[in-house]
């Protein structure tokens, strides 16, 4: 792909306060030949005036500017603003697409020729993980969620020492061990939390060991060996997931659950019956929470609800997006592993990292998910 000109989108998203690229990173974009382009105010909410780009090298533009010349345009979420005839055949667009909830929007880029690149659907290998913006945000939304609980709650995490005695710290658990859950169990543990943790993969587990969280072992849930497995798991044992966390979770003052499937519906694993046993002062914090429910049973995202006596149930939405200037300056080194790999030469379709974040490309719906989507929409509608 030949990319002359990288275009930096200003969010329009009701709340977020990110940006894709940062200041810093601008002249290494700019050492590997390729011009930046910033939109007017892009950087604002995360702390970035235009003045800081300029001087960094990279020229503030008008949004019909920057569409004109960009090749490569970059953002946090897909364009909102008539996010079709803005761009152009040939162009590409990279950012967290959610492809599965924009089935139409992607068969409309596909249809105008757009190469749109998911940031959120980098693969599990190694050589993908400086692109992956779903972990690299996920560990930034795990680590908020730990602070957004800890300041609904009505407890000091940790032992807490008085004149006559000691308090008892704040028991922590965390549902899922991948980014986001282990960077909860790190936040917990710096805070003087003792932490357990729930997670059939091995090499998660591992991690979250490693990082000091007690392990718990569901009964009639068998370990996985990677994410594919785990996904089995909550699908085929998905009874004996929610039978056994209505037993262990309640002892537990401060619940994360981390599990959640990009672009997937998750599945709901702690019921309304089950979340009113816990004591009264506990919090849990949905990591999953969205437009398709969450891992607790009526979440809503956003949003904080008081259910039986003084559990408090927070559906996270963007975490991420409340930390802009770290958060930006995560994704931003993960597009500029983007840019780095795009230049490489060789077509995205044969990359092994770059073929499966692939939206669409020359014409086609490239995702496998969003294409059987409206395969069956196609199907259902009755058309050709």
């Amino acid at each position: 792909m030949t990319i002359m000109a990288v275009g930096v989108l200003r969010e329009t998203v009701p709340g977020e306060r990110r940006v894709a690229l940062v200041p810093d990173l601008v002249p290494a974009v700019r050492r590997l030949g390729v011009a930046v382009l910033v939109e007017a105010g892009a950087g604002l909410p995360a702390g970035h005036r235009d003045a800081d780009y300029r001087a960094a090298g990279a020229v503030p533009a008008g949004r019909d500017e920057l569409l004109r010349r960009a090749d490569l345009l970059l953002g946090i979420h897909p364009p909102t603003a008539d996010p079709v005839h803005e761009l152009r055949r040939g162009q590409a667009l990279a950012a967290l697409l959610r492809p599965r909830r924009i089935p139409f929007l992607v068969r409309q880029w596909a249809d105008r020729g757009v190469t749109a690149i998911g940031l959120d659907l980098a693969p599990d290998l190694p050589a993908a993980y400086p692109l992956d913006a779903e972990a690299s945000q996920a560990r930034v939304a795990g680590y908020r969620a730990v602070l957004l609980a800890a300041e609904r709650s009505g407890r000091c995490l940790p032992p807490w020492g008085a004149a006559d005695g000691l308090f008892d710290p704040v028991p922590v658990l965390v549902v899922g061990a991948g980014p986001a859950g282990l960077q909860a169990i790190d936040t917990a543990r710096r805070l003087g939390a003792p932490v357990a943790a729930v997670e059939p993969r091995r090499r998660e587990r591992a991690a979250a060991a490693a990082l000091g969280a007690e392990l718990l072992s569901l009964p009639g849930v068998r370990p996985a060996a990677d994410e594919r497995e785990l996904w089995q798991s909550l699908d085929r044992e998905h009874a004996a997931w929610v039978a056994a966390l209505a037993e262990a979770a309640p002892r537990y003052e401060l619940v994360v659950t981390a599990l959640a499937r990009p672009g997937w519906p998750p599945p709901v694993l702690l019921g309304t019956a089950t979340v009113a046993r816990f004591r009264p002062g506990s919090v849990l914090v949905d990591l999953a929470a969205g437009p398709e429910g969450g891992t607790v049973e009526g979440v809503l995202p956003e949003s904080g609800t008081a259910v039986g006596d003084g559990v408090t149930v927070i559906g996270a939405g963007d975490l991420a997006a409340q930390v802009p200037a770290t958060a930006s300056r995560a994704y931003a080194h993960n597009a500029l592993a983007l840019v780095e790999r795009l230049l490489r030469g060789r077509p995205a379709t044969q990359d092994p990292v770059l073929g499966p974040m692939l939206v669409t490309d020359r014409g086609a719906v490239r995702h496998g998910p969003t294409s059987r989507l409206l395969m069956e929409a196609t199907a259902v509608a009755g058309l050709p």
